[in-house]
């Protein structure tokens, strides 16, 4: 019996130890008392660092005994630092995720699963401004972005009378004119490796094509896969009327941006980022049009540029989602368009400033709208059409049916990986 009196008397020493623990790590709460939480944000945007303060300062005084400590580091050294930091385990709870670098940070298996059920609930009436986006998981979200366009010199367009396209075709036929005229019709740039570089083409034209293993497959001869606006075929076409010289290629989009700014060619493509670079470099007037094409074809896609993702393994991954939420709020989107120059992330917030909101409008008239940067083309893909456009672009295209039948057999064959 006493035996049992004091194994009693342990077990109710050891429970009272236990919970005098539990409420100094605050597992257990006092009646009243708040949770408090802590969660690590890291960024590269060192230039706006006061947008981000406020927002989480404003997020921290909404959620009681929540504090956000936020750690900015160069974007040259960014990517380098998480990826070293979520191989030893030590991410942080949010973060920014530079768009270039977006394959390497899926690579690494550390991002949590995020979705637009868990980000939107709450907010009616809202709704992700990308397809597809209900009902599916995707690994970084996009709080708003900018679209894909091609800006052209008005200059050199009223020299040679030439209209705004509204189709492929009417693209491909100014280009042949102001290659006549003597004017270098769309300059592209060349990567470090002297391949052409996948942005200014695979962000652009290339997610402007239905995927390969996608959708209704078009029977007919070649010609008619060219005239079909069938998306990765009009961009053959396109490569094969233009022949551009890559001796003319800039090194990189910004010597191309300050190329476009000199006059040196006619067209080029990019981003409605780009503009307010342009307006403070160019001295002739310039103007912009969405990628010409059908819905179906996905002309005009919407680029995702601000990214943010939650860690897979992180301490307080409830928390870090529900930080994440309030950044889709009409409120917060309004103030991401407002400071950045960008369209939000979901429907129905039109910006106010000019150019975002000109670019809104044209995205409005659109039946479907899409997100480039993760959702229309993997990056396996991409890095096969930069590998195919180069070719093109180079000269070292062989006969044309038998080009593009093994350019679609290796699209298929990164569809099946």
């Amino acid at each position: 019996m006493r035996k049992m009196i004091v194994m009693a008397a342990l077990c109710f020493l050891a429970a009272a130890g236990f919970l005098v623990a539990c409420r100094e790590t605050g597992l257990i709460l006092e009646s009243g008392q708040t949770k408090e939480t802590t969660l690590t944000f890291w960024h590269f945007d060192t230039g706006h660092q006061e947008f981000y303060e406020n927002l989480a300062a404003d997020y921290a005084g909404d959620h009681a005994g929540v504090n956000i400590e936020i750690r900015m580091i160069p974007q040259d050294a960014y990517a380098g630092e998480w990826i070293k930091e979520a191989e030893d385990g030590r991410m942080a709870d949010v973060f920014a995720i530079p768009p270039e670098s977006l394959g390497q940070f899926i690579d690494t298996g550390k991002l949590a699963a995020l979705s637009y059920e868990e980000l939107l609930a709450g907010e009616n009436g809202q709704e992700p401004l990308i397809n597809g986006g209900m009902g599916e998981e995707f690994w970084a979200l996009p709080a708003a972005g900018s679209l894909p366009v091609i800006f052209y010199n008005s200059g050199i367009y009223e020299q040679n009378q030439l209209k705004v396209p509204e189709t492929l075709s009417d693209f491909v036929v100014n280009c042949v004119i102001l290659k006549q005229s003597g004017a270098v019709p769309l300059g592209m740039s060349l990567s470090e490796e002297g391949r052409l570089e996948a942005f200014d083409l695979a962000a652009g034209l290339l997610v402007n094509g239905s995927r390969v293993a996608g959708g209704k497959e078009k029977k007919g001869d070649f010609k008619k896969l060219l005239d079909g606006n069938t998306g990765y075929y009009d961009l053959f076409g396109m490569a094969m009327e233009l022949s551009t010289d890559k001796g003319v290629c800039a090194q990189g989009h910004q010597a191309l941006l300050e190329g476009f700014a000199q006059g040196k060619y006619a067209m080029i493509p990019g981003t409605t980022e780009d503009i307010a670079l342009l307006k403070e470099t160019m001295s002739s007037s310039f103007d912009w049009f969405q990628l010409p094409g059908e819905d179906y074809t996905r002309a005009g896609v919407w680029k995702g540029e601000l990214l943010f993702g939650a860690a897979k393994k992180g301490k307080e991954l409830k928390e870090a989602k529900e930080f994440l939420a309030c950044f889709m709020t009409r409120e917060n989107q309004m103030a991401f368009a407002e400071e950045f120059g960008k369209i939000p992330a979901i429907r129905g917030l039109k910006p106010e400033n000019g150019e975002a909101a000109r670019a809104y409008d044209l995205l409005s008239g659109k039946k479907e709208v899409y997100l480039s940067c993760f959702q229309t083309m993997t990056r396996g893909e991409k890095e096969v059409c930069a590998e195919q456009l180069d070719l093109l672009f180079s000269g070292k295209a062989m006969e044309p049916e038998e080009f593009l039948d093994g350019w679609v057999k290796k699209l298929k064959d990164q569809r099946g990986k």
